[in-house]
Formats: C-alpha cells, structure tokens, sequence
C-alpha cells in the first residue's frame, strides 16, 4: 500500500506522528518500510528512497542524539582522576600524535605495571623509543654510545654484541613496554 508522496520531507514533530501512524500498518505487513520513507517524502530523484537523511531526521525529531567516538572518548578521559590526565596528557604529548585514544589508556595501564603512575615519573624515566624489530639491541648501541662519545671509533666497536649488553648489563636498570607503535624504555627508579 503507497500513497501519494507529500511534495517536501516531514520534519520535527509531523515526521514521528507520521511514522507513529504508519507502524501498525508496517506491523500487519500492509506496508513496507521503503514505501513509509518514500511516503515521508525521502525520495531521491531516481526513485529510491533516501534512508540515512530519513532515519537521521526521525532520530533527531526524537531528540535521539547518537554518541559518537569522540563523546565516549571525552567521557572517558572527563572521568580520570587528575593525576591520570596529566599523565595522560604527557604520553598523548611525547607519544601520541598517531595513538588512539585507546592505545594511550592501554599504554598507561602498561605504565602503571612498571611503577610509573604520574606524569613526573614519566617524564623522568622515560629514555628512548623505537619501532626496530631488534629494539634492545638498538637500544644498548644507542645507550652506551651516548655515554662514551669516542666508542664508534673504538677498534672493537664492529665487534660489541649490542644484545648481550643489553641481556647482561641494561635489562637490570631499564624496563621495557612493547605495543603496536612501538618499544619504550624506561629508566627504572
């Protein structure tokens, strides 16, 4: 059963009583849903009709506001304690310009494991980071490097087993976060 399509598209308040009208028909099978959106006046120019502008309208004239992603998100980081925003915003800060918001909450739960609890801590302990797939070995070479300036023109620099020094040496003052974006080091307190 299809009546005459109205000349415009129902809004507000006529759009619900409109549908509100039409679902008992819709329930005894006596009309289909694609013939109430196109009755509604949801019809594009070839003839289908329009369902997300019919249904956003519909959800809109019930005062139905869809949460979106970000909305969850802001809740969520609206409901941390203090000290987990600034801890927050200070991963989001070095880390995070391509983090989810996910990944970053999942990050400080990693922190949290190791001891780092505050924003201070992190920034205190945090040394080094990278998505090399032999990171405690990248690590060690970039480590000791750092601490003796002339160890790249050393003889026995081509020989040093940058993993072993990490196996051996660092391991015992470091601690390690591995995820998705990377492995991170931080100094242990």
């Amino acid at each position: 059963m299809t009546t005459t399509a109205p000349v415009f598209m129902l809004k507000g308040k006529s759009l619900t009583a409109f549908v509100d009208e039409r679902m008992p028909l819709i329930n005894r099978g006596e009309l289909t849903r694609t013939e109430m959106i196109k009755d509604a006046g949801y019809v594009y120019d070839n003839g289908k009709a329009m369902y997300v502008d019919f249904y956003t309208e519909l959800l809109n004239a019930r005062g139905v506001v869809p949460a979106t992603t970000r909305d969850v998100e802001d809740a969520e980081y609206n409901s941390l304690d203090q000290a987990v925003k600034d801890l927050y915003d200070s991963v989001d800060e070095r880390l995070g310009s391509k983090w989810t918001h996910e990944e970053i909450i999942e990050f400080i739960e990693e922190l949290d494991d190791i001891g780092i609890t505050t924003a201070h801590e992190f920034e205190g302990s945090f040394e080094y980071d990278t998505d090399a797939y032999h990171a405690e070995r990248e690590f060690a070479e970039e480590f000791c490097c750092e601490m003796e300036y002339n160890l790249k023109d050393s003889i026995v620099f081509a020989a040093i087993d940058w993993q072993a020094v990490w196996d051996h040496q660092l391991r015992y003052d470091h601690s390690t976060i591995q995820t998705s974006n990377g492995t991170f080091f931080f100094r242990n307190n």
